[in-house]
């Protein structure tokens, strides 16, 4: 090889290894608000879970109305979105109106969502055909998963059912694995924990996701063994906690910080973190 071609060799490799570092050092940024409602966000893709709802049940924290006036006029941070997920209808975790309006705002956006979110959706008939078309209705068979692409998103909804037992049987539920440049990312969704043994989808534990979003069974602290076998995320955020409760469970793995690997839990809407 003459000296100019080791040259050449030479300076793709740096570049190779540049774009690698880089791709290494690449964040997700987390913004909360509310509840299980999250932005995610790395260089490429902006995506809301579960954020698009108004009430607690008097137990969970909800958005305010300044968050509701920045949904409803797309302003920061709800504007800019790539893709909504939801995971089922239950008013904590999802509104109608509210995901319509995110639609409109965000022209760009795809919504990925069960059937029963989708024929709630279509009660506001004439809002409905303005976004009909980037709607992806998406239901598995229970206990399965079903992958969908959405520009370089991979995204594995997975069918688990609702924690609660009988009394939530009929709920359409998803849970998220994402993945992109940035990262993986879980969204559990309210997983019952106990009622995993039929699962046959992807594998979520052989992912290892970088972040795991915890619901508030399998954030207990006598359930971690559970979410690190099941979930085996790097880094655990604790979420749908009664507000009562989030000083609580975060004094609780303080003192116990092998329970979860990097633990961390929100408490004020709109705060941020990057991983």
């Amino acid at each position: 090889m003459t000296y100019a071609g080791r040259h050449t060799v030479s300076v793709i490799s740096v570049l190779a290894l540049i774009l690698c570092v880089a791709c290494r050092n690449e964040k997700i940024t987390l913004t909360y608000i509310a509840n299980c409602g999250f932005i995610i966000e790395s260089a490429d893709n902006k995506i809301i879970v579960d954020g698009l709802f108004r009430f607690g049940h008097n137990r969970y924290q909800t958005p305010d109305t300044g968050v509701i006036r920045m949904i409803t006029s797309g302003g920061e941070p709800f504007q800019g979105i790539d893709l909504i997920l939801v995971t089922h209808t239950h008013v904590d975790h999802f509104d109608r109106r509210l995901v319509t309006a995110c639609m409109e705002n965000n022209p760009g956006a795809a919504l990925i969502c069960p059937s029963q979110a989708v024929d709630s959706l279509r009660v506001d008939s004439l809002s409905f055909l303005k976004i009909k078309d980037r709607i992806i209705q998406c239901n598995p068979d229970p206990d399965t998963s079903q992958c969908i692409r959405h520009g370089e998103l991979e995204i594995h909804a997975c069918r688990f059912q609702h924690t609660g037992g009988e009394r939530f049987a009929d709920t359409e539920h998803l849970a998220f694995l994402i993945s992109g440049k940035g990262g993986t990312v879980f969204h559990s969704g309210d997983i019952d924990p106990y009622k995993t043994g039929d699962y046959s989808g992807i594998r979520i534990n052989e992912h290892n996701p970088d972040i795991g979003l915890l619901n508030e069974d399998y954030s207990k602290p006598e359930n971690a063994g559970l979410a690190a076998e099941f979930i085996n995320a790097r880094n655990n955020v604790a979420m749908h906690l009664p507000e009562s409760q989030n000083a609580v469970w975060a004094d609780t793995v303080r003192k116990n910080p092998h329970l979860f690997r990097n633990p961390f839990i929100f408490t004020r809407s709109l705060e941020k973190k990057s991983f």
